[in-house]
């Protein structure tokens, strides 16, 4: 599996060559993708502090709820990157950053990402940054 530029195939001609997306391209990708899933999850922070908000009789009765609830977004952050990256890959072989800048990850042979495929690069991803991220490959 590999990161490629997208490109359509033209009619009647021959189908263009894929060609690998550079380190910047996919670096840019990923560095899109992370402040999106920030965003996306202090949204949701936000949405769960308003709804204990508005439910809380005293701001003081707030502390002890908001301190279990940024427990539990913080215990629950890399489930929500999980399912991110394994959604999108697995669903459209890209993620929002990569959509954004037309990249997009298939097979060697040019075939589409399955869920298990995706499942796979994603555990690929998680060991190569183990090791302070020698090994990782954007």
């Amino acid at each position: 599996m590999s990161n490629k530029a997208h490109e359509t195939p033209t009619a009647g001609g021959p189908a263009p060559t894929r060609q690998y997306a550079g380190f910047l391209a996919r670096g840019m990708a990923m560095g899109i993708d992370i402040l999106l899933i920030h965003l996306l999850y202090f949204c949701c922070l936000c949405a769960v502090a308003a709804v204990l908000w508005a439910h809380a009789p005293h701001w003081l009765a707030l502390i002890p709820s908001l301190l279990m609830g940024l427990l539990l977004f913080l215990l629950s952050f890399p489930l929500f990157v999980t399912v991110y990256f394994l959604a999108l890959h697995g669903w459209q072989g890209q993620t929002l950053g990569k959509m954004f800048l037309g990249l997009k990850v298939v097979r060697d042979d040019g075939g589409e990402v399955t869920p298990g495929l995706a499942f796979l690069r994603f555990i690929g991803f998680c060991l190569s940054i183990l090791p302070c991220g020698l090994g990782l490959n954007i």
